[in-house]
């Protein structure tokens, strides 16, 4: 067995970090855009400090991108980091932490050319963050070695119990009242979604011969200490 290299364990927590801080900003999107405030917590912070923790988290996605590349375990190539999908190591899951990462990388663009390309435009290139928030969380559960720890399964849980609340309890109650229906099925739908999720990670990432099923190359599955990795 070939022990893990330290740009293995580097790679480990800083995409476990871009998640948390993914989910934050992702949480805090919401509230900017739902206008909530209190005395505590004044309404200028949140996009202050949505702004904040999208540079933090992108910083750490590179960090994490150019490591994962530089770690000689997988093999991977820098396309690899730009070409979704075409990874010789678990392909799929793979593939959709490249898209995961376009798209953060899609609205720091667009943040920064909003003067340039309008309000309007911005908006519409900002819905991705619905997009790869989800992307991002099911190449960790697929990619990621740590899916059966309990503390990697702790923090997925609170991400997905942040954002799943922050959109039932802000977004849908205080969102779109003219579109109760949509506000209903929109409930609904992220119900449906966690359980679904669920039921998946039971009888995939947290089963046994998850690697192999993944799409972990032959010649590297005698080389981990066991089948998660």
């Amino acid at each position: 067995m070939t022990a893990p290299s330290p740009l293995w364990f580097v790679t480990r927590g800083a995409g476990t970090v871009s998640l948390v801080l993914l989910t934050v900003v992702v949480v805090l999107g919401i509230a900017t855009t739902t206008r909530q405030s209190s005395d505590r917590w004044p309404r200028f912070l949140s996009p202050r400090l949505h702004s904040n923790l999208a540079l933090a988290t992108i910083v750490f996605l590179l960090l994490h991108i150019a490591t994962a590349v530089l770690d000689p375990f997988a093999h991977l190539r820098w396309q690899d980091a730009i070409v979704p999908f075409g990874a010789s190591y678990r392909p799929l899951w793979l593939g959709l932490g490249v898209v995961a990462a376009e798209l953060v990388a899609a609205l720091a663009i667009s943040s920064a050319v909003r003067p340039y390309i309008g309000y309007r435009a911005w908006r519409v290139v900002h819905w991705i963050a619905y997009a790869c928030w989800p992307v991002g969380l099911l190449h960790g559960l697929g990619t990621g070695s740590d899916v059966r720890s309990g503390w990697f399964e702790l923090i997925d849980a609170v991400c997905v119990g942040a954002v799943a609340s922050t959109v039932v309890a802000w977004r849908l109650a205080h969102g779109w009242p003219q579109a109760a229906r949509f506000r209903t099925l929109t409930a609904m739908g992220s119900g449906v979604g966690i359980v679904v999720l669920i039921l998946w990670m039971l009888n995939g990432p947290l089963a046994p011969g998850w690697a192999r099923a993944a799409g972990t190359p032959p010649d590297l599955l005698h080389t981990t200490a066991s089948s998660s990795r």
